[in-house]
């Protein structure tokens, strides 16, 4: 009986769900650069947008603090986006595959992100700026 109860409710939370995806889709919210940066200045005291650059899918983008050479990185999670500043030692891998950039962090919340570019001139500039910050 234990096993009927535990499958009925397995299957009423899978309804449930299912409703949810059929009336509001799965759609993710694109980021912006200029959003962004508002929302930098308002986390940073004293930020100062320098280069940005957005992924091709806009479901995640770079930043650069004008001020320090600082990175931040955002990627958008549902219609929100989460941001991180990038330090020294919190980049734990970084791989490139031609206009895409893989990062893996020691962030056991935020373990990997993964952005892919126009092209690779842009994927190279950020490779480099990312270097620095693996250190």
């Amino acid at each position: 009986m234990d096993a009927l109860y535990l499958l009925g409710s397995i299957a009423g939370i899978a309804l449930m769900v299912g409703l949810n995806i059929l009336l509001f889709g799965r759609g993710t919210g694109a980021l912006d650069l200029g959003v962004l940066e508002n929302r930098l200045a308002l986390d940073q005291p004293g930020f100062r947008a320098g280069a940005g650059a957005l992924s091709a899918d806009a479901r995640a983008a770079l930043m650069e603090n004008r001020v320090d050479g600082a990175l931040y990185l955002a990627r958008a999670g549902g219609d929100k986006f989460v941001t991180r500043k990038l330090a020294r030692g919190s980049l734990r891998a970084l791989r490139r595959d031609g206009t895409q950039l893989d990062l893996r962090f020691a962030d056991f919340t935020f373990p990997r992100a993964r952005l892919a570019f126009a092209n690779e001139t842009e994927a190279g500039e950020w490779e480099a700026r990312l270097k620095r910050v693996a250190g």
